[in-house]
């Protein structure tokens, strides 16, 4: 009877001894994860260490660099950034018109023109995007947009000879656009600086 009681007292002994050594070994592996439920009761796990991901920009270069191409960049760099990246500007390039210092918008092309090359207004410095920019597109082209009449339009225009836009959000501030419907434009506008 003793020895039953003995083997008892010491499964149980053996058991929160286990348990204790799992907890301990969890905890100084350093490698803890954290459970985050969501509304839609899935469950996600997270490393620590997990970094917050950055947004980038692709931009095409191309004409007078030395290594023309589509580049990724972080989002907020400059038409600089982009050279640089092209592995500069070759001695002919022409630089009479590049804006080094303005941003880039993701998806467009930078195309700087040689010496020698035929263009329509030489010096100049083509970018090309098929994204509408809401500080300078006519109401024609607002119109493209989902959701965008010529009311919307005009709203749009008389909004920005008040005051430009700093950023694409901004035009949720025209009287009638919302949430909803810039939801449905964001990927398709952006706002210059000029």
């Amino acid at each position: 009877m003793n020895n039953s009681i003995y083997e008892k007292g010491l499964a149980v002994v053996l058991i929160i001894a286990i348990i204790i050594m799992t907890v301990l070994g969890i905890k100084l592996s350093g490698k803890e994860k954290e459970v985050v439920f969501t509304d839609s009761e899935y469950i996600q796990e997270k490393n620590e260490d997990n970094e917050k991901e950055e947004i980038v920009v692709h931009v095409d270069v191309d004409g007078a660099v030395i290594k023309p191409g589509v580049y990724k960049l972080p989002e907020g760099s400059r038409v600089n950034d982009a050279i640089i990246m092209a592995g500069g500007l070759k001695e002919n390039a022409i630089t009479k018109n590049l804006n080094k210092a303005r941003k880039l918008v993701d998806g467009e092309k930078i195309y700087i023109y040689e010496v020698g090359e035929e263009t329509a207004d030489v010096g100049t410095v083509e970018y090309e995007t098929d994204l509408i920019d809401i500080n300078t597109a006519s109401a024609d082209k607002l119109m493209t947009l989902p959701g965008i009449g010529k009311v919307y339009a005009n709203r749009i225009i008389e909004y920005r000879n008040n005051k430009k836009f700093s950023s694409i959000e901004e035009i949720k501030n025209v009287k009638g656009i919302g949430e909803k419907t810039f939801e449905n434009i964001k990927e398709l506008i952006y706002c210059s600086q000029r």
